[in-house]
């Protein structure tokens, strides 16, 4: 690894080397660009902050190898608060668990192969339109580039540096890896209630073998370990913790995504699904998006706000009803008690809804099971009996769904 670029001057340059960054270098890359991509860890996908859970479609997006598989997914166990426990199954796979650092290492590798420069670690430390300071080995350089793509996470600096607002909502996700052997091989567990993780929900998912990734995400951060400590204490108990790791999840897409030589993918954008608090479908599909873009005004010589807004539009046509539908539904979560959340699911324990939810449950396109329940007004009219809506927030879910 060397410690400053090998030239001062890149028609892209990515801050930021998870699967968005490294899908945008590398995409940029077989379209002709001299790509520039800069991480400020010292070693790629190291401290893993997820559980590694991927759909299907968003790995053959990502274009990574499959020797990253860890396991399928088919179902999930759905636990309520009064412990009520709902299994959804699906004929087929729906998503794979990851080893996480190896599949970030593999997406850079790939961004290597199509021509890509790698610093590591290197910290992008100030922006001005055309140039991004690089510090790295204690030394700081200015490198000239026409486009900056800031895949930097929830907490971006090339965003601020750009005057582009932050997202919404963040939630703070914590989890440990422990001992564990699953009831199935191919289920996840998911828990709700307010007692366990406030405003989201906790996580079993199986990983390598005999062990398991154990989380909850909370918008009380400064309370999570509390809360993960007193769920594994009761769920898990006596269970050795083997690692241990905590992040922020944005929810919420920003309002602009654009500036002058600007744009920004992924958690930096907000594009992470409120429903889950996944992020590589969404980040890498509008990475790519982004590399498209940014390559065809680069061609152009122009790399104006205006000549970018075409990313804008795009991912949102994408993207933005999904995670708007999501923040709704986030917020009907947010306002449920426990007790009502046990109601939905005592609704929900219908052999006619799982198989629905079974058949048309999307971890990237959740408004799926929504828009096929309004198909079945017997079924979703049990739910507007037990859920807490008001018509404002109805209404907008309906503009979303129809």
């Amino acid at each position: 690894m060397k410690p400053m670029p090998n030239r001062d001057t890149y028609d892209v340059v990515v801050v930021g080397g998870g699967p968005a960054g490294a899908v945008a270098a590398r995409e940029s890359a077989r379209r002709g660009a001299s790509v520039l991509l800069i991480e400020e860890r010292r070693q790629i996908g190291l401290p893993v902050q997820c559980t590694g859970l991927l759909s299907v479609r968003g790995f053959e997006a990502a274009e990574a190898n499959p020797d990253v598989i860890l396991r399928e997914v088919r179902g999930a166990f759905a636990h309520a608060p009064d412990g009520r426990i709902l299994s959804v199954e699906s004929p087929r796979v729906h998503a794979y668990v990851m080893d996480r650092d190896r599949f970030d290492c593999n997406l850079v590798e790939l961004a290597r192969n199509a021509g890509v420069e790698v610093q590591i670690p290197a910290r992008a430390v100030g922006f001005q339109p055309g140039k991004l300071s690089v510090q790295a080995d204690g030394k700081t350089e200015v490198i000239k580039t026409k486009v900056v793509i800031g895949a930097d996470g929830p907490q971006s600096r090339v965003a601020r540096w750009a005057g582009l607002a932050p997202p919404e909502k963040f939630i703070v996700a914590i989890q440990v890896t422990i001992p564990y052997e699953p009831e199935r091989e191919d289920f996840v567990h998911v828990y709700l209630s307010r007692t366990i993780a406030p405003a989201f929900f906790a996580w079993a998912v199986p990983s390598t073998r005999g062990y398991a990734r154990v989380g909850l995400g909370t918008d009380d951060g400064k309370k999570a370990r509390t809360y993960l400590d007193c769920w594994l204490n009761k769920e898990f108990p006596g269970r050795t913790v083997m690692g241990f790791n905590a992040g922020a999840i944005p929810i919420g897409p920003v309002e602009r995504t654009v500036s002058d030589g600007v744009l920004l993918v992924g958690d930096a954008a907000g594009q992470a699904k409120p429903t889950s608090g996944g992020g590589i479908f969404t980040g890498i599909s509008c990475a790519k998006i982004a590399a498209e873009v940014a390559m065809r005004a680069v061609s152009e010589n122009d790399v104006s706000k205006k000549n970018l807004s075409e990313y804008e539009k795009r991912w949102r046509e994408l993207f933005e009803m999904e995670l708007r539908f999501g923040m709704l539904a986030h917020e009907l979560l947010c306002r449920m008690s426990d007790e009502e959340i046990s109601k939905v699911f005592e609704t929900a324990d219908d052999p006619e809804l799982l198989t629905l939810i079974g058949e048309h449950g999307d971890i990237d396109y959740p408004s799926g099971i929504a828009k096929a329940l309004l198909k079945k007004p017997a079924l979703w009219g049990k739910f507007l009996q037990v859920v807490p809506w008001d018509m404002d927030l109805l209404i907008k879910a309906l503009r979303y769904l129809l």
